[in-house]
């Protein structure tokens, strides 16, 4: 069977002109190149060499599959190095989706050393809810997701890995009028307005109750938006309230820029972060780089 190592050893004996000096290239005995060769012209059904005591003679067959075996191996060589810079992630992309709490607590971290450890390698990153992240995993236009999984419908085609908890709550900006009192109650809170993540239905119910909100009673949601930055933002200029994660606002509450509020008889939010991958799908060599450096961080 014709293969690239039978096509190497007939483009060195082509350009040796003689078998012993090819084999001692090729690091190979002579009988062995020979019947190489002879293999191969008789897989092809021609002579590719003509041999005498001076050597070996390509004949026109031989200059036609020389030419193209040239081409093949150099693709061949090509291939093996690009497969070997995927493997060592030196080269190649990744696309992967976040939901918004892990792209604005953990995530930046993660792609700030991707950047630094692969400056060659290409991170796409799609940054949305867990609905629409799972449509385009399951549509493979991304290899896997970090989300908030709790809305998710387990079944056989998909990968579920628990990552870590994010505990949350209510915040608001350092000079809103509810940071008089030091301990709220639900009706100081049913006149406020928010700003919020999209929220799956399954949630509502739980939320209306630690609100004070009636049953069937939408929620006051001044924005909504799966960018946390343009959440943060509006809070921080206005009189709305942030329901979020405290390490997606880690930062400002450092700095003071947002402070959370305390409620009676709230029980806090979480969101169960985790890993959402197709069951019957290897991931890539980027892939499981990526979690391994997002295990680091969370």
């Amino acid at each position: 069977m014709m293969n690239l190592n039978k096509l190497k050893h007939a483009v060195i004996l082509a350009e040796q002109g003689n078998f012993a000096r090819a084999a001692d290239k090729l690091n190979l005995s002579q009988p062995a190149l020979s019947r190489s060769i002879s293999g191969l012209e008789d897989e092809l059904g021609m002579r590719l060499f003509d041999r005498d005591q001076a050597g070996a003679t390509v004949t026109a067959a031989g200059q036609q599959l020389v030419g193209r075996a040239r081409d093949l191996l150099y693709a061949a060589d090509n291939l093996r190095q690009e497969m070997a810079q995927l493997r060592d992630c030196e080269s190649g992309q990744i696309i992967f989706g976040a939901g918004p709490f892990p792209a604005a607590s953990f995530l930046p971290a993660v792609l700030t050393e991707l950047a630094t450890s692969y400056p060659r390698m290409r991170t796409v990153l799609e940054v949305n809810n867990s609905d629409t992240l799972m449509e385009h995993l399951l549509a493979e236009k991304l290899e896997f997701f970090i989300a908030d999984t709790r809305s998710l419908t387990i079944n056989k085609h998909l990968h579920i890995q628990h990552l870590t908890r994010q505990t949350g709550g209510l915040y608001c900006r350092c000079e809103h009028p509810l940071t008089l009192k030091s301990l709220l109650d639900k009706h100081d809170l049913q006149s406020a307005s928010y700003a919020s993540v999209y929220l799956a239905d399954i949630f509502l119910p739980s939320l209306r109750k630690a609100l004070g909100l009636e049953t069937g009673q939408d929620l006051p949601l001044v924005t909504t938006c799966d960018n946390i930055y343009v959440l943060k933002q509006v809070v921080m200029h206005s009189d709305a309230i942030l329901l979020c994660t405290h390490a997606a606002v880690a930062e400002e509450l450092r700095a003071g820029r947002l402070i959370e509020l305390k409620l009676a008889g709230w029980q806090g939010m979480q969101a169960e972060i985790g890993v959402v991958s197709l069951a019957r799908r290897s991931l890539s060599p980027m892939a499981a780089r990526v979690l391994a450096k997002i295990a680091e961080h969370v």
